[in-house]
């Protein structure tokens, strides 16, 4: 695979299907594109993965994606994530794996974003929201 190739795919695939419209092939590719992301690393791609989830877990898929992130300049992922949690036109399926993340790297700057969260009329956003707003604010 090449950069090009992984980024076509990403371009392609915003968000991905849903899980019942999901097919092995296009699940396989994404994991393909999150392993060659693992291994070159770059901050362009950081987006492209916050805004591909789809509706579902990505038949597993999506929970490992962070593994993407961790390789990543810790500044560029919450600054991507601050601009992806605040945009309030991003589809449920993004938010939830999007305030998931943000999570995972606590950070006081994506309060603003975590408060759209929790606005939401989807329970899984509001609990995923819940639990990072109290990671936040146990620091």
């Amino acid at each position: 695979m090449t950069k090009e190739d992984a980024f076509d795919f990403l371009f392609k695939h915003q968000p991905m299907p849903s899980d019942k419209d999901l097919t092995q092939d296009i699940i396989d590719n994404y994991d393909r594109v999150r392993l060659y992301f693992i291994e070159n690393p770059d901050k362009d791609a950081i987006e492209l993965f916050l805004r591909s989830y789809g509706d579902g877990d990505g038949w597993g898929v999506y929970q490992v994606v962070e593994d993407f992130y961790y390789k990543c300049q810790e500044r560029d992922v919450k600054k991507t994530l601050k601009k992806v949690l605040e945009d309030k036109t991003i589809p449920d399926s993004v938010r939830y794996w999007v305030t998931q993340t943000a999570a995972a790297f606590n950070d006081d700057m994506l309060r603003d974003g975590l408060i759209v969260s929790l606005k939401s009329n989807n329970s899984d956003i509001k609990e995923a929201a819940e639990m990072a707003m109290n990671l936040l604010d146990d620091e």
